[in-house]
């Protein structure tokens, strides 16, 4: 897993690639909470279009963030394609439900 950083118009974006799952979620859980706590109460956007696979340990990690987000006032907004696998544990778990999803980084960038 790769995680790049980039800053799109006042937002913090980590753009994620390859695997989140119990060995990976570390390096993604350090990286989504320093984004959150730098953020100074702007929105931070996970990208997860580039995940190939989202483990049950990476769905916890997503509401972790989540929840974190919401506690600093840096609301994380999750960006996923709705025709790749990742949408599917999300859907499946009721998290698309508690999660902010946007198709894009534009969409979320915008909301």
């Amino acid at each position: 897993m790769t995680i790049e950083r980039d800053d799109r118009d006042g937002c913090l974006v980590l753009v994620v690639y390859g695997e989140v799952d119990l060995s990976t979620g570390g390096r993604l859980m350090e990286a989504g909470s320093a984004a959150l706590h730098e953020s100074a109460h702007q929105p931070v956007i996970l990208d997860l279009t580039g995940v190939d696979f989202l483990s049950s340990s990476g769905l916890g990690l997503l509401v972790a963030l989540n929840d974190d987000g919401r506690e600093l006032g840096a609301p994380l907004r999750v960006v996923v394609d709705p025709t790749r696998p990742v949408i599917r544990p999300i859907r499946t778990m009721g998290l698309d439900e508690v999660l902010s999803l946007f198709r894009t980084v534009d969409e979320a960038v915008a909301a």
